[in-house]
């Protein structure tokens, strides 16, 4: 399952100051995985919690194949930050960091190796955005630098990462998986 939590502020110099509304939003979508059943001592599948009969004394000729698990992802950028200057970058953060990016700052403040990470992405308009990023069957939390405001796509159907597409003015953020030694796998892009 992957969630975004995420709190958006307005500018701090805005006349409307006092007035300025905090918006908080959690966007939920499932990511499935094809791990759900189980086969029987005949080789079909049954749904996961089905109960299986089985003989006794099964048949030598019936093997059973354990499912591998799905290869790690990597980084491209591996921990250069400074790749991210210009918004677009993919990086392993194992821990805390402060990366500078197109027209402001992504402060990842908590990494919870192999389950989520929190951030908070500052723009040098004033706008700024907080949350949580859980899951990595590719959902994309979009920025918009100018005018604030935020947007959030789901996974995609085959729950496999697809890198967002730039757009003019935002900068995306995808938590796209984990590597072997537990750092997030963080993908940003930038139009």
């Amino acid at each position: 399952m992957t969630v975004a939590q995420l709190t958006l502020a307005r500018p701090r110099k805005a006349p409307w100051r006092a007035a300025a509304a905090v918006v908080a939003a959690l966007f939920v979508a499932g990511c499935g995985s094809s791990g759900g059943g189980r086969a029987s001592a005949t080789g079909t599948a049954t749904p996961a919690g089905t109960a299986v009969a089985a003989s006794a004394s099964p048949s030598p000729s019936v093997a059973t194949a354990s499912p591998s698990p799905a290869p790690r992802p990597t980084a491209a950028d591996r921990r250069r930050y400074a790749a991210c200057a210009d918004g677009t970058c993919e990086v392993y953060v194992p821990r805390p960091v402060r990366i500078k990016v197109r027209g402001g700052t992504l402060a990842v403040t908590k990494v919870r190796r192999d389950d989520s990470l929190d951030f908070k992405l500052t723009f040098s308009t004033g706008y700024e955005g907080s949350g949580t990023l859980k899951g990595t069957c590719g959902s994309v939390v979009t920025f918009y630098r100018a005018g604030g405001g935020a947007g959030f796509t789901g996974c995609p159907a085959a729950g496999v990462p697809v890198r967002p597409t730039p757009q003019p003015g935002a900068q995306h953020m995808q938590l796209v998986g984990w590597s072997a030694d537990g750092a997030a796998v963080l993908r940003l892009v930038s139009g």
